[in-house]
C-alpha cells in the first residue's frame, strides 16, 4: 500500500508541477480574456471527458471480480470504450454550434477538437484502469506523467506557431493517443475470446460514478455566464491553482477505490475510509501553509502580475472545495457498495441549479455557495452511510469472535 501511494504521489507532484508550468505558459500567452475562454473549453472537455471515469470504474470492478478471466473481459471493455468514444465524439460534434453560443466561446470548431480528445479518453480509460486493477500503480503513474510531458511539449510548439486556444486543446489529444498506443502494446491481450459483459451491471456502476466530473469542474463551466471576461479569467487562475487539492484527492482515490471494493464486506472498509479522510485533511492544512509561506511569489511566477488581484481568493478557494472533496470520497464509497445513487444525483441537481438560479454579486458569494451546498450534502452522506460502516465493523468483530 505504501509503495502504491508513494508512486502515485510522486507522479502527482511531477504532473502538477508540469501542469502549472503548462497553465503558466498558456495564461501568459493568451492573457486574462483568452485564458478565461480556454478554461471554459478545457473545463468542459474535462467535465464530460471525466464521464470516462465511469468506464474506468466499471473496468476496475469487473477485472477485480473476474480476475481469472481478466483478458477476456479486457477485450470486451476495449470494445465498449471504442463504441462509447465514437458516440460521445459524434454528439459533441453535432451540437458544436449550440455549445458555442451557450458557453460564449469564439469558434465552434473547438468542439471538434474536444470530440477527438473524448474519443481517445474513453479508450485510454480502459487501459489505465486495467493497470490499477492488476496493481501496476508505478506504471500507471509513469503513463500519467508521460502524457502530461507530451502535452506540454506539443502546446509549446503550437503556441509558438500562433495556434492559440485551439492548439493548446489539441495538445491534449496528442498526449492521450501516444500513451494509448503504448498501453495497448504493454497490456497486450489484443487477440482472443471476449467475455460477455453484464450491461445492466455496467450501467449501474456508471450511473454512480458519472457525476464526479460534473462536480469537479462545475465552478469553471459557468464563470463566463456569471462574471465579466476579466473576472472570469482571474477566477480561472485561482481555480486552476486551488484544484491541486481536488486532483490529489482523485489521485489517492485511484489507489483507495480498489480497496473499497475489496473490503466492502469487511471491517477493513472503515480503516480505509478514515485513512482517506485523514489524507485530505492533511493536504488541506499543507495547502494553507504553502499559501501563507510561499503562495504569492509562486502564484505570480505562474500567472504573472496581470493575475495578482486573484491571489487574495486562493486561500478561500481551498476552504470552499473541502466539503466537495469529502463528498467525492462518499461518492467513491457509494460506488464500491452500489448504494445511495439517488443521493448522488440529488446532490448534483441541487449543485447545478444553484449556479443557474442564484445571483452572485462577486467571487466570495460564488465560493460561499460552493462551500455551503457541498457541506450540507457531506452531512447527509455521513448520516446515510453510518449504518453500512458500523455494520461492516461489527461484522469484522463477529468474525474474529467466531
Amino acid at each position: 500500500m505504501f509503495k502504491d501511494i508513494s508512486s502515485v504521489t510522486l507522479a502527482f507532484v511531477y504532473v502538477n508541477v508540469l501542469g502549472y508550468v503548462f497553465h503558466s505558459v498558456v495564461s501568459r500567452s493568451l492573457g486574462p480574456a483568452g485564458y478565461g475562454e480556454f478554461m471554459v473549453l478545457y473545463s468542459f472537455m474535462l467535465t464530460v471527458g471525466n464521464i470516462t471515469a465511469l468506464l474506468g470504474t466499471v473496468t476496475i470492478k469487473t477485472i477485480i471480480e473476474n480476475f481469472d478471466r481478466r483478458y477476456e473481459f479486457l477485450r470486451s471493455l476495449r470494445l465498449m470504450g471504442l463504441i462509447l468514444g465514437f458516440i460521445f465524439a459524434s454528439f459533441v460534434s453535432a451540437l458544436s454550434p449550440f455549445l458555442q453560443n451557450f458557453l460564449h466561446v469564439t469558434h465552434y470548431y473547438y468542439f471538434f477538437i474536444i470530440a477527438f480528445v473524448w474519443f481517445g479518453m474513453f479508450m485510454i480509460a480502459v487501459e489505465r484502469s486495467f493497470l490499477q486493477s492488476i496493481g501496476k500503480f508505478p506504471l500507471f503513474a509513469l503513463c500519467n506523467a508521460l502524457e502530461l510531458t507530451i502535452r506540454l511539449i506539443v502546446a509549446l510548439i503550437l503556441l509558438s506557431l500562433s495556434f492559440k486556444v485551439g492548439g493548446v486543446i489539441f495538445s491534449s489529444a496528442v498526449g492521450i493517443f501516444l500513451i494509448l498506443l503504448f498501453l495497448l502494446w504493454r497490456n497486450g491481450g489484443l487477440r482472443g475470446n471476449k467475455a460477455k459483459l453484464s450491461i445492466k451491471k455496467a450501467l449501474k456502476i456508471a450511473l454512480y460514478v458519472s457525476p464526479s466530473g460534473f462536480f469537479v469542474y462545475a465552478d469553471d463551466i459557468f464563470i463566463r455566464r456569471i462574471f465579466d471576461e476579466y473576472t472570469a479569467g482571474l477566477f480561472a487562475s485561482v481555480s486552476i491553482a486551488g484544484k491541486i487539492l481536488v486532483w490529489l484527492t482523485l489521485t489517492l482515490l485511484g489507489v483507495y477505490f480498489p480497496k473499497f471494493v475489496q473490503s466492502k464486506e469487511s471491517s477493513s472498509l472503515k480503516k480505509f475510509i478514515l485513512q482517506m479522510f485523514g489524507l485530505v485533511l492533511i493536504a488541506e492544512i499543507a495547502g494553507q501553509l504553502a499559501i501563507l509561506l510561499v503562495g504569492k511569489p509562486l502564484f505570480l511566477l505562474l500567472f504573472g502580475v496581470k493575475f495578482e488581484p486573484a491571489f487574495e481568493f486562493l486561500s478561500y478557494y481551498l476552504i470552499a472545495v473541502l466539503p466537495l472533496l469529502f463528498g467525492m470520497i462518499f461518492i467513491s464509497i457509494a460506488t464500491a457498495m452500489e448504494r445511495g445513487i439517488f443521493l448522488i444525483y440529488l446532490h448534483l441537481l441541487c449543485f447545478y441549479l444553484g449556479f443557474l438560479v442564484f445571483r452572485f454579486s462577486g467571487v466570495m458569494d460564488y465560493l460561499s455557495y460552493i462551500f455551503v451546498l457541498n457541506g450540507i450534502f457531506v452531512l447527509i452522506y455521513a448520516w446515510f452511510f453510518r449504518k453500512e460502516i458500523l455494520f461492516n465493523n461489527r461484522r469484522g468483530i463477529d468474525g474474529i469472535q467466531s
